[in-house]
């Protein structure tokens, strides 16, 4: 199994080739912000993706009763037929991707709706495309859902909208 900490020291070790190859030229306020976009992406993969189990345990072969369905294209039909627990996911999911909207426009200076909204639509589909190809070789049971997608992409612009509103505010954010 490939947990947290593993995880964790891949990851440093990758900002840290990122950082002696690209970032060490830049100043100190873009780093601080890339920075903190790459602790907040480290965070979407914890949540999202990680532990990975290589054990290659088909875990539901021990619940037979589980109707496992690997994608779901029918937008917000958990909550629509009331499964328990809908309307958390949509809010978490929409939570979820809020920082990524708001820091990617203060990265990218006068970055439009519409980059936002591509941007956020790319992570959450190879989030869910990663999480699809997991679950297909019994790394981990997790669904691909159209409904993520969706709820992703509202974030994402809800992050926009907030810079835009408080980014006149706060020197650091300019």
């Amino acid at each position: 199994m490939l947990g947290y900490i593993q995880s964790f020291i891949i990851i440093a070790l990758i900002y840290c080739i990122i950082y002696q190859t690209y970032l060490k030229k830049k100043e100190k306020k873009f780093i601080l912000k890339f920075s903190i976009m790459y602790i907040y992406l480290f965070l979407v993969l914890c949540v999202t993706i990680l532990p990975i189990d290589f054990t290659l345990d088909p875990k539901w072969k021990y619940h037979s009763s589980i109707n496992f369905t690997y994608v779901h294209i029918k937008p917000f039909n958990d909550l629509i037929s009331g499964y328990s627990g809908a309307l958390k996911q949509v809010i978490l999911n929409i939570i979820m991707t809020i920082p990524f909207g708001f820091l990617l426009s203060s990265l990218k200076k006068n970055i439009s709706i519409i980059r936002v909204i591509i941007s956020t639509l790319l992570l959450s589909f190879v989030i869910e495309m990663i999480q699809l190809i997991m679950t297909v070789f019994l790394l981990h049971y997790r669904s691909c859902d159209v409904t993520d997608l969706i709820t992703n992409v509202i974030g994402g612009i809800i992050g926009f909208i907030l810079y835009k509103l408080v980014k006149n505010k706060f020197k650091i954010l300019n």
